[in-house]
């Protein structure tokens, strides 16, 4: 009796599963991180030279984080204003809450918040910067339509469920070659 292995390689369904469903560029080869990168940066009007997006690994998962070039760039192209900054300093942390309108009067705010636990001179002004700067990236994406929560946050809310569980691709073509040889 001869065993017949079944190869599965992924499609660019399946690859498009990986990065846009699940959120990992991991299993994408520098090509495909390219393309997806410029096609990313195409589709909300940003300049890939300009480098809005940095890779990540975040929960296990390689993926894009929009730097403050994509916050600048987003504000610029969706007529997003940041209309007001309230800072407050405890012994802790350095919090920042930027306020801000689209070109539509829509209204949001948006907290930044940075440890400052024995931090000074440069360190300090740096942490102060990097607050802000977080306070206003998180607004701008927001407004933008952007403002993914991420699992920590999904997990605080009590109405959230997991998803339910879906058999891979993989996991399917193996069904049907079962399915077949029998």
């Amino acid at each position: 009796m001869t065993e017949t292995a079944l190869t599965v390689t992924p499609t660019g369904a399946q690859i498009a599963e990986q990065v846009i469903i699940k959120g990992d560029l991991a299993k994408l080869t520098e090509a495909e991180r390219m393309a997806y990168y410029s096609e990313l940066c195409h589709s909300l009007g940003l300049n890939p030279l300009t480098r809005p997006f940095e890779y990540i690994v975040l929960n296990g998962k390689l993926t894009l984080y929009p730097t403050r070039g994509a916050g600048d760039q987003l504000r610029s192209l969706r007529g997003i204003s940041i209309t007001r900054i309230e800072r407050d300093q405890t012994a802790d942390t350095y919090d920042v809450t930027a306020y801000g309108r689209d070109r539509a009067g829509r209204e949001d705010a948006s907290l930044g918040s940075v440890s400052i636990t024995g931090l000074k001179g440069e360190n300090l002004a740096n942490a102060k910067m990097k607050a802000e700067t977080k306070a206003k990236r998180r607004l701008t994406l927001s407004l933008a339509g952007l403002g993914w929560p991420d699992e920590s946050e999904v997990a605080d809310i009590p109405s959230a469920e997991p998803p339910l569980p879906r058999p891979s691709l993989a996991d399917l073509a193996a069904q049907k070659a079962a399915n077949l040889k029998a």
